[in-house]
């Protein structure tokens, strides 16, 4: 038996995963996999504020979890809203059957917010503000420079 056949059984046997040392997915990456499977049906916000936004998609999340019926003490995803602004931002969104994903992308940039997947929760904050430059650019120098009457020739084409 050769030493490419050994390795490809072995991978048949213990699963590539575990070659690699690692038996079952992160929690990062189950995380990832629920904001593409778990779908929520409808929303219907209308100047919704964002952080009642984020607690109905907290609660929807866990309502429609595949994973809710065989473990349910895992179901849903943690949603944390890091950046606290008085009045909150609104939320106008009206959709179907879009995943949790999609609707977070949408509701955050709707919002000026963004979304990082962390280890065991999903994080929504404000981005920073970016700083505006000053006259579109750095300021501009100006040199007067004195050229020789051969060097004027040249660059005019004459001879």
């Amino acid at each position: 038996m050769s030493i490419t056949s050994v390795i490809i059984y072995l991978a048949f046997v213990f699963g590539v995963s575990t070659l690699h040392g690692k038996s079952e997915s992160s929690s990062h990456d189950q995380l990832v996999q629920k904001l593409k499977t778990i779908v929520i049906p409808e929303v219907k916000f209308v100047e919704a504020p964002l952080p009642d936004v984020l607690t109905f998609l907290h609660v929807a999340a866990r309502k429609h979890d595949p994973q809710a019926i065989e473990n349910p003490q895992s179901a849903g995803v943690n949603i944390v809203l890091l950046t606290r602004e008085n009045p909150p931002p609104t939320v106008t969104l009206n959709t179907r059957n879009l995943t949790l994903g999609v609707l977070l992308g949408f509701i955050t940039e709707l919002t000026g917010y963004v979304y990082e997947v962390r280890e065991q929760a999903v994080v929504v904050r404000k981005l920073p503000p970016k700083k505006k430059k000053q006259f579109g650019g750095p300021l501009l120098e100006t040199e007067i420079y004195e050229l020789s009457e051969g060097l004027k020739r040249r660059l005019s084409g004459g001879p």
